[in-house]
Parts: C-alpha cells; sequence; structure tokens
C-alpha cells in the first residue's frame, strides 16, 4: 500500500510537518496520533467517507488550516489517505501495524511510546460512537487497553502498576484492536494470524 515514490520515513516526516505547522491546541500533533485515529476510522461498523472525519484532525470547524498553498494541502490529503488505507489494509488483512514513536534518552535506552497511537484511537472512537454503542461490557473489555495507554485518567491508574502489569496491558493492545475490528466486520479471520509489527518512528 505504500507509495514507492516516497519512502516510509519521509511520509511521516511531511505528516508530522504539516500537523505541527497548520495545527491548533486541538489539532492532532503526531503521525502515530493520526495513525491510531485512522485506525480507530477502520474499526468503526460504519463506512465513513473522509469528508466525515478528515476535518476532525484539526479540532473544530474553526480550527481548519489555511493553507499556504494548494499543493501542501493536496499532498497532506494525499498522505493522510495512504495513511488510512494502511490501517484498513492491516485491520482486514490481520497485519496490523501501528505507528508509534520512539525516545532515546541519550544514554541507549530506548522506549517504545503508544500513548499518541492510544490518544489518538480514543479520539476517532468518539468521533464514530465506537465507545457508546451498544455491548458496553464488550467494548469495556476490548478498549480497556487503549483507554490506559490513551486518556489522563488511564496514565494515573498506569502509575500505580507494577512494571509487570504495565507489559500486560501494553501486550494486549494490538490484539484487543483485532477483536474490536473483527466484531464490526466478521469478515476478518482473526484465526488466520498475520506477522503485523508496530512501525517506530525516530
Amino acid at each position: 500500500m505504500q507509495d514507492d515514490s516516497l519512502p516510509v520515513e519521509a511520509m511521516y516526516e511531511r505528516l508530522d510537518y504539516y500537523l505541527q505547522n497548520y495545527g491548533s491546541e486541538r489539532a492532532i500533533v503526531t503521525v502515530s496520533e493520526l495513525d491510531g485515529f485512522v485506525t480507530a476510522i477502520g474499526c468503526s461498523k460504519d463506512l465513513l467517507a473522509p469528508a466525515d472525519w478528515f476535518p476532525a484532525i484539526w479540532g473544530t470547524q474553526e480550527d481548519q488550516p489555511k493553507w499556504n498553498e494548494q499543493d501542501e494541502e493536496d499532498e497532506f490529503y494525499g498522505l493522510v489517505m495512504l495513511l488510512h488505507l494502511e490501517a484498513i489494509d492491516g485491520l482486514f488483512n490481520n497485519t496490523l501495524s501501528p505507528v508509534y514513536l520512539e525516545h532515546d534518552d541519550q544514554q541507549g535506552h530506548v522506549t517504545v511510546i503508544i500513548d499518541d497511537w492510544c490518544a489518538g484511537f480514543i479520539r476517532g472512537a468518539r468521533l464514530t460512537g465506537i465507545n457508546q454503542s451498544g455491548e458496553r461490557d464488550f467494548l469495556d473489555d476490548v478498549l480497556a487497553s487503549v483507554r490506559l495507554f490513551g486518556t489522563p485518567r488511564g496514565w494515573e491508574k498506569l502509575n500505580a502498576m507494577s512494571d509487570a502489569e504495565v507489559t500486560f496491558w501494553r501486550e494486549s493492545l494490538e490484539p484487543s484492536i483485532m477483536r474490536l475490528a473483527q466484531h464490526n466486520h466478521p469478515e476478518i479471520q482473526i484465526a488466520q494470524a498475520g506477522d503485523g509489527s508496530s512501525r517506530i518512528v525516530h
């Protein structure tokens, strides 16, 4: 699904450039958050047209960017749609590959950060109504991990957990998202496990 004319790292850099230079305080601010957002759109039972969710990347109608050039708007739209299609492809082929951030503390210790992705997923879930639909017990189960890593209330709970507990919830994140996707799209066959893995943005 990736456009061969643009290396993946360059794609992420361009998306980050637009998000950081055209976004308000209510906008999605990183490509990881954006990937979580478009993944939630793909998990929705209802098929949403880009016009239904694209403005929410920036916040409210008042937050929509004033582009310096039409070419920039066109490029951003194209890159977001590519990211969206890659997320859909990952969900439907059971090769979910979230885009996570990576932090290097200058001492060789690298930490993979999933909070942004989860916050973006929560944003998308709110927009589509995923987390407000019926079957409360099921939703609470499959959204537990993403709520822990993607909301202020969840972060407070994580701070009180042991390393083993945090690892448990981290490892349950992607399988839970796939369960949600299959629940809303039964044609997805999770039992036929793919070889999806996370993508890291340095």
